[in-house]
């Protein structure tokens, strides 16, 4: 197993980015099932790859090893591609913990060539999304993590759920 768990078109709105430089390292929280039960998994300190998405399509591809996924991530909020993306995709290295409910360094590893291969390929797929492909792919092992919904009230989709709520039934 190469890659152990991702996330598909996670809503940047809704992840609590914390406060760069002050101690606040934000929380990238999604839910995994393993072995029956599910559990939620900051992967704020994975290692990895990501895609950041306009509109569903790809517009970036980058990775994060000394600066972790969701510093990485974070940058991107005001760095050059700040405005220019909706949702981003993730695929971790790291192990999971659901003991503690984190990651952990991806250690050390033999894949086998067929291993890296399949899962080349479903990344790619994955990321781009081609036309011509009929196959929907998965990812060989690894699991994948639906996001967590956030009530932090500076939300914009936190504030239109509020408004919602307060319709009269149809």
């Amino acid at each position: 197993m190469l890659i152990r768990a991702y996330g598909l078109f996670w809503n940047p709105d809704i992840v609590n980015w914390g406060k760069p430089g002050q101690g606040n390292k934000g929380a990238l929280e999604g839910r995994v099932k393993k072995g029956g039960k599910t559990y939620t998994i900051d992967f704020w300190e994975a290692y990895g790859l990501y895609v950041l998405h306009h509109d569903f399509k790809p517009i970036y591809v980058g990775q994060a090893a000394e600066t972790r996924l969701g510093t990485r991530l974070r940058t991107h909020l005001t760095d050059r591609f700040a405005g220019r993306w909706d949702m981003f995709s993730w695929y971790s290295l790291s192990k999971i913990n659901t003991t503690y409910g984190n990651v952990s360094n991806p250690g050390i590893r033999q894949v086998k060539e067929e291993t890296v291969n399949d899962t080349l390929e479903a990344l790619s797929i994955l990321s781009a999304d081609p036309p011509l492909n009929r196959k929907r792919e998965s990812i060989p092992a690894a699991l994948q993590a639906k996001q967590e919904k956030s009530s932090h009230p500076k939300t914009i989709r936190h504030y239109l759920e509020q408004i919602l709520e307060r319709l009269p039934e149809a």
